[in-house]
Protein backbone atom coordinates (compact mmCIF):
# COMPACT_ATOMS: atom_id res chain seq x y z
CA UNK A 1 0.00 0.00 0.00
CA UNK A 2 1.46 3.37 -1.07
CA UNK A 3 2.30 5.81 1.72
CA UNK A 4 2.03 9.60 1.72
CA UNK A 5 5.41 11.24 1.09
CA UNK A 6 4.62 13.90 3.69
CA UNK A 7 3.20 12.00 6.67
CA UNK A 8 3.46 8.27 5.98
CA UNK A 9 -0.30 7.68 6.11
CA UNK A 10 -2.18 5.81 3.39
CA UNK A 11 -1.90 7.69 0.10
CA UNK A 12 -4.86 8.34 -2.19
CA UNK A 13 -3.25 9.93 -5.25
CA UNK A 14 0.03 9.80 -7.13
CA UNK A 15 1.66 12.87 -8.69
CA UNK A 16 3.64 11.29 -11.56
CA UNK A 17 5.83 14.27 -12.51
CA UNK A 18 6.79 14.79 -8.85
CA UNK A 19 7.23 11.02 -8.32
CA UNK A 20 5.30 10.99 -5.05
CA UNK A 21 2.14 9.74 -3.43
CA UNK A 22 0.02 11.93 -1.16
CA UNK A 23 -2.80 11.43 1.33
CA UNK A 24 -6.02 13.42 1.03
CA UNK A 25 -4.96 16.17 3.43
CA UNK A 26 -1.53 16.70 1.92
CA UNK A 27 -2.81 16.55 -1.66
CA UNK A 28 -5.27 19.39 -0.98
CA UNK A 29 -2.43 21.35 0.63
CA UNK A 30 -0.20 20.51 -2.36
CA UNK A 31 -2.81 21.72 -4.85
CA UNK A 32 -3.39 25.03 -3.07
CA UNK A 33 0.35 25.60 -2.67
CA UNK A 34 0.91 24.86 -6.37
CA UNK A 35 -1.68 27.47 -7.35
CA UNK A 36 -0.11 29.94 -4.91
CA UNK A 37 3.33 29.31 -6.42
CA UNK A 38 1.95 29.81 -9.94
CA UNK A 39 0.49 33.17 -8.90
CA UNK A 40 3.90 34.22 -7.57
CA UNK A 41 5.93 32.69 -10.42
CA UNK A 42 3.94 34.38 -13.17
CA UNK A 43 3.03 37.57 -11.30
CA UNK A 44 -0.71 36.95 -11.58
CA UNK A 45 -1.92 38.93 -8.55
CA UNK A 46 -0.56 41.28 -5.90
CA UNK A 47 -1.57 42.56 -2.52
CA UNK A 48 -4.56 44.90 -2.80
CA UNK A 49 -5.74 43.56 -6.18
CA UNK A 50 -9.38 42.71 -6.92
CA UNK A 51 -9.66 39.56 -9.01
CA UNK A 52 -12.83 38.52 -10.84
CA UNK A 53 -13.13 34.71 -10.86
CA UNK A 54 -15.37 33.35 -13.62
CA UNK A 55 -17.17 30.30 -12.18
CA UNK A 56 -18.94 28.12 -14.76
CA UNK A 57 -20.21 25.34 -12.50
CA UNK A 58 -17.63 22.76 -13.57
CA UNK A 59 -14.80 21.16 -11.62
CA UNK A 60 -12.02 23.46 -12.82
CA UNK A 61 -13.65 26.74 -11.88
CA UNK A 62 -14.81 25.26 -8.55
CA UNK A 63 -11.22 24.24 -7.76
CA UNK A 64 -10.00 27.63 -8.99
CA UNK A 65 -12.34 29.64 -6.77
CA UNK A 66 -11.44 27.61 -3.69
CA UNK A 67 -7.68 27.80 -4.30
CA UNK A 68 -7.85 31.51 -5.20
CA UNK A 69 -9.67 32.31 -1.97
CA UNK A 70 -6.92 30.51 -0.05
CA UNK A 71 -4.25 32.38 -2.04
CA UNK A 72 -6.06 35.68 -1.49
CA UNK A 73 -5.83 35.16 2.25
CA UNK A 74 -2.10 34.53 1.92
CA UNK A 75 -1.24 37.32 -0.52
CA UNK A 76 -3.86 39.91 0.43
CA UNK A 77 -6.01 40.22 -2.70
CA UNK A 78 -9.82 40.27 -2.96
CA UNK A 79 -12.02 37.84 -4.89
CA UNK A 80 -15.22 38.66 -6.81
CA UNK A 81 -17.08 35.56 -8.10
CA UNK A 82 -19.19 35.72 -11.29
CA UNK A 83 -21.46 33.09 -12.85
CA UNK A 84 -23.11 33.49 -16.25
CA UNK A 85 -26.43 31.63 -16.63
CA UNK A 86 -26.44 30.79 -20.35
CA UNK A 87 -29.95 29.35 -20.45
CA UNK A 88 -28.88 25.98 -21.88
CA UNK A 89 -31.77 24.04 -20.39
CA UNK A 90 -31.15 21.57 -17.57
CA UNK A 91 -27.37 21.89 -17.99
CA UNK A 92 -27.40 25.61 -17.11
CA UNK A 93 -29.88 25.06 -14.28
CA UNK A 94 -27.58 22.50 -12.66
CA UNK A 95 -24.54 24.73 -13.21
CA UNK A 96 -26.24 27.65 -11.48
CA UNK A 97 -27.37 25.53 -8.55
CA UNK A 98 -23.87 24.07 -8.17
CA UNK A 99 -22.23 27.51 -8.19
CA UNK A 100 -24.70 28.90 -5.67
CA UNK A 101 -23.96 25.95 -3.34
CA UNK A 102 -20.22 26.45 -3.91
CA UNK A 103 -20.39 30.13 -2.98
CA UNK A 104 -22.27 29.20 0.20
CA UNK A 105 -19.69 26.50 0.99
CA UNK A 106 -16.78 28.90 0.60
CA UNK A 107 -18.52 31.85 2.21
CA UNK A 108 -18.15 34.24 -0.70
CA UNK A 109 -20.57 36.57 -2.46
CA UNK A 110 -21.65 35.59 -5.96
CA UNK A 111 -22.84 37.67 -8.91
CA UNK A 112 -25.14 35.82 -11.33
CA UNK A 113 -25.69 37.27 -14.80
CA UNK A 114 -28.72 35.67 -16.47
CA UNK A 115 -28.33 36.06 -20.25
CA UNK A 116 -32.02 35.61 -21.07
CA UNK A 117 -33.19 37.82 -18.22
CA UNK A 118 -30.95 40.72 -19.30
CA UNK A 119 -30.95 40.32 -23.09
CA UNK A 120 -34.25 38.53 -23.69
CA UNK A 121 -32.73 35.49 -25.40
CA UNK A 122 -30.85 32.43 -24.14
CA UNK A 123 -27.74 31.08 -25.89
CA UNK A 124 -29.70 28.35 -27.75
CA UNK A 125 -32.22 30.96 -28.91
CA UNK A 126 -29.44 33.28 -30.06
CA UNK A 127 -27.77 30.44 -31.96
CA UNK A 128 -31.05 29.46 -33.63
CA UNK A 129 -31.98 33.01 -34.65
CA UNK A 130 -28.50 33.87 -35.92
CA UNK A 131 -27.99 30.48 -37.61
CA UNK A 132 -24.57 30.23 -36.00
CA UNK A 133 -23.08 27.24 -34.10
CA UNK A 134 -24.04 27.34 -30.40
CA UNK A 135 -20.38 27.22 -29.27
CA UNK A 136 -19.55 30.24 -31.42
CA UNK A 137 -22.37 32.31 -29.95
CA UNK A 138 -21.69 31.07 -26.43
CA UNK A 139 -17.99 31.96 -26.58
CA UNK A 140 -18.72 35.43 -27.94
CA UNK A 141 -21.33 36.18 -25.26
CA UNK A 142 -19.25 34.82 -22.37
CA UNK A 143 -16.14 36.77 -23.40
CA UNK A 144 -18.12 39.99 -23.68
CA UNK A 145 -20.03 39.60 -20.41
CA UNK A 146 -16.89 38.72 -18.44
CA UNK A 147 -15.01 41.70 -19.87
CA UNK A 148 -17.93 44.08 -19.27
CA UNK A 149 -18.16 42.83 -15.67
CA UNK A 150 -14.43 43.32 -15.15
CA UNK A 151 -14.49 46.88 -16.52
CA UNK A 152 -17.58 48.01 -14.61
CA UNK A 153 -16.54 46.37 -11.33
CA UNK A 154 -13.07 47.87 -11.57
CA UNK A 155 -11.13 44.65 -11.05
CA UNK A 156 -7.43 44.24 -11.81
CA UNK A 157 -7.67 40.91 -13.63
CA UNK A 158 -10.04 38.09 -14.58
CA UNK A 159 -9.10 34.58 -13.39
CA UNK A 160 -10.11 31.77 -15.74
CA UNK A 161 -10.24 28.06 -14.92
CA UNK A 162 -8.09 26.87 -17.84
CA UNK A 163 -5.92 24.03 -16.54
CA UNK A 164 -2.61 22.76 -17.91
CA UNK A 165 -4.30 20.23 -20.21
CA UNK A 166 -6.55 22.94 -21.66
CA UNK A 167 -3.58 25.22 -22.31
CA UNK A 168 -1.55 22.49 -24.02
CA UNK A 169 -4.54 21.72 -26.25
CA UNK A 170 -4.89 25.40 -27.20
CA UNK A 171 -1.14 25.77 -27.81
CA UNK A 172 -0.92 22.65 -29.96
CA UNK A 173 -4.03 23.62 -31.93
CA UNK A 174 -2.47 27.04 -32.64
CA UNK A 175 0.58 25.34 -34.12
CA UNK A 176 -1.47 22.77 -36.05
CA UNK A 177 -3.71 25.44 -37.59
CA UNK A 178 -0.83 27.94 -37.80
CA UNK A 179 -2.78 30.57 -35.87
CA UNK A 180 0.55 31.98 -34.73
CA UNK A 181 -0.61 35.61 -34.62
CA UNK A 182 -2.75 34.88 -31.55
CA UNK A 183 -0.46 32.45 -29.76
CA UNK A 184 0.84 35.20 -27.48
CA UNK A 185 -2.56 35.09 -25.72
CA UNK A 186 -1.91 31.56 -24.43
CA UNK A 187 0.44 32.37 -21.59
CA UNK A 188 -0.49 32.41 -17.89
CA UNK A 189 -1.57 36.04 -18.19
CA UNK A 190 -2.53 38.70 -20.72
CA UNK A 191 -2.16 42.40 -20.06
CA UNK A 192 -5.05 44.83 -19.79
CA UNK A 193 -5.77 47.07 -22.78
CA UNK A 194 -8.08 50.03 -23.27
CA UNK A 195 -11.54 48.51 -23.13
CA UNK A 196 -10.36 45.09 -21.89
CA UNK A 197 -9.16 43.73 -18.55
CA UNK A 198 -6.30 41.24 -18.56
CA UNK A 199 -6.82 37.51 -17.98
CA UNK A 200 -4.88 35.28 -15.61
CA UNK A 201 -4.72 31.47 -15.47
CA UNK A 202 -3.72 30.31 -11.97
CA UNK A 203 -4.20 26.63 -12.95
CA UNK A 204 -1.55 26.97 -15.69
CA UNK A 205 0.75 24.45 -13.95
CA UNK A 206 -2.07 22.20 -12.70
CA UNK A 207 -3.51 19.23 -14.57
CA UNK A 208 -7.19 18.50 -15.18
CA UNK A 209 -6.83 15.31 -13.14
CA UNK A 210 -5.49 17.28 -10.17
CA UNK A 211 -8.28 19.85 -10.38
CA UNK A 212 -10.89 17.08 -10.39
CA UNK A 213 -9.22 15.26 -7.48
CA UNK A 214 -9.01 18.47 -5.45
CA UNK A 215 -12.68 19.34 -6.08
CA UNK A 216 -13.77 15.84 -5.07
CA UNK A 217 -11.54 15.56 -1.99
CA UNK A 218 -12.52 18.99 -0.74
CA UNK A 219 -16.19 18.22 -1.33
CA UNK A 220 -16.72 21.23 -3.59
CA UNK A 221 -20.06 21.62 -5.33
CA UNK A 222 -19.83 21.30 -9.13
CA UNK A 223 -21.82 19.94 -12.06
CA UNK A 224 -20.35 16.68 -13.35
CA UNK A 225 -22.22 16.90 -16.68
CA UNK A 226 -20.63 18.08 -19.92
CA UNK A 227 -22.22 20.80 -22.03
CA UNK A 228 -24.66 19.17 -24.49
CA UNK A 229 -23.28 21.37 -27.25
CA UNK A 230 -19.66 20.22 -26.81
CA UNK A 231 -18.14 18.95 -30.06
CA UNK A 232 -17.14 15.26 -29.66
CA UNK A 233 -14.33 15.20 -32.26
CA UNK A 234 -12.56 18.50 -31.69
CA UNK A 235 -8.82 19.02 -32.16
CA UNK A 236 -8.54 19.93 -28.48
CA UNK A 237 -9.98 16.56 -27.42
CA UNK A 238 -7.60 14.67 -29.70
CA UNK A 239 -4.60 16.62 -28.42
CA UNK A 240 -5.57 15.97 -24.78
CA UNK A 241 -5.87 12.23 -25.44
CA UNK A 242 -2.50 12.13 -27.21
CA UNK A 243 -0.72 14.14 -24.50
CA UNK A 244 -2.19 11.96 -21.74
CA UNK A 245 -0.82 8.84 -23.44
CA UNK A 246 2.54 10.56 -23.87
CA UNK A 247 2.57 11.60 -20.21
CA UNK A 248 2.16 7.98 -19.12
CA UNK A 249 5.45 7.13 -20.82
CA UNK A 250 7.17 10.43 -20.10
CA UNK A 251 6.02 11.87 -16.76
CA UNK A 252 6.46 15.65 -16.51
CA UNK A 253 6.26 16.20 -20.30
CA UNK A 254 3.15 18.37 -19.85
CA UNK A 255 4.69 20.60 -17.19
CA UNK A 256 7.86 20.93 -19.26
CA UNK A 257 5.83 21.92 -22.32
CA UNK A 258 3.82 24.72 -20.69
CA UNK A 259 6.80 26.11 -18.79
CA UNK A 260 9.08 26.09 -21.83
CA UNK A 261 6.30 27.65 -23.88
CA UNK A 262 5.99 30.41 -21.27
CA UNK A 263 9.77 30.91 -21.27
CA UNK A 264 9.76 31.34 -25.05
CA UNK A 265 6.71 33.58 -24.82
CA UNK A 266 8.39 35.80 -22.21
CA UNK A 267 11.51 36.05 -24.38
CA UNK A 268 9.45 37.38 -27.29
CA UNK A 269 9.80 34.30 -29.49
CA UNK A 270 6.10 34.26 -30.43
CA UNK A 271 5.43 37.97 -30.89
CA UNK A 272 6.27 38.18 -34.57
CA UNK A 273 2.69 38.01 -35.85
CA UNK A 274 1.54 40.96 -33.78
CA UNK A 275 -2.12 39.93 -33.88
CA UNK A 276 -4.98 41.94 -35.30
CA UNK A 277 -5.10 45.66 -34.45
CA UNK A 278 -7.49 46.50 -31.64
CA UNK A 279 -9.66 49.54 -31.09
CA UNK A 280 -12.74 50.40 -29.03
CA UNK A 281 -16.33 49.82 -30.07
CA UNK A 282 -18.04 53.18 -30.81
CA UNK A 283 -21.27 51.83 -29.31
CA UNK A 284 -20.21 50.25 -26.00
CA UNK A 285 -16.64 51.47 -25.57
CA UNK A 286 -15.11 48.02 -25.01
CA UNK A 287 -12.42 46.36 -27.10
CA UNK A 288 -13.07 45.70 -30.78
CA UNK A 289 -11.07 44.48 -33.76
CA UNK A 290 -12.37 47.46 -35.72
CA UNK A 291 -15.70 49.30 -35.83
CA UNK A 292 -18.70 48.06 -33.86
CA UNK A 293 -17.75 45.00 -31.77
CA UNK A 294 -19.04 41.53 -32.60
CA UNK A 295 -21.29 41.40 -29.53
CA UNK A 296 -23.04 44.67 -30.31
CA UNK A 297 -23.50 43.64 -33.95
CA UNK A 298 -24.95 40.27 -32.96
CA UNK A 299 -27.37 41.63 -30.37
CA UNK A 300 -28.52 44.46 -32.65
CA UNK A 301 -29.44 41.84 -35.24
CA UNK A 302 -31.17 39.53 -32.75
CA UNK A 303 -32.96 41.83 -30.29
CA UNK A 304 -33.07 45.09 -32.25
CA UNK A 305 -30.81 46.90 -29.77
CA UNK A 306 -27.09 47.05 -29.14
CA UNK A 307 -26.49 44.68 -26.24
CA UNK A 308 -23.16 46.15 -25.10
CA UNK A 309 -24.58 49.21 -23.30
CA UNK A 310 -27.31 47.02 -21.75
CA UNK A 311 -24.77 44.63 -20.24
CA UNK A 312 -22.50 47.44 -19.06
CA UNK A 313 -25.41 49.22 -17.42
CA UNK A 314 -26.42 46.02 -15.60
CA UNK A 315 -22.96 45.63 -14.08
CA UNK A 316 -22.73 49.36 -13.38
CA UNK A 317 -25.83 49.07 -11.18
CA UNK A 318 -24.35 46.02 -9.46
CA UNK A 319 -21.11 47.91 -8.76
CA UNK A 320 -23.03 50.65 -6.95
CA UNK A 321 -24.73 48.25 -4.55
CA UNK A 322 -23.38 48.36 -0.97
Amino acid sequence: MAKCAKCGRQAVIRIPYARMWLCKEHFMEYFETRVLKAIRRYGLARKGDRILVAVSGGKDSAALLSAMMRAGEELGFEIVALHIDLGIGEYSRKNREAVERLAAQLGTKLLVFDVKEVLGLSIPEMAFKSRRPPCSVCGLVKRYVINAAAVELGVDAVALGHNMDDMIAYIMKAFITQDISNIHKLGPRTESLKGAVGRIRPLYDTSEREALAYALMKGLSFNHAECPNAAPGSIEREVKAFMSSLEREHPSIKVQLVRRFYKNLASGAYRGGGGAPVSRCPVCGLISDGGICSFCRLTKKLIGRYGGPIVREWFSRVAKRP
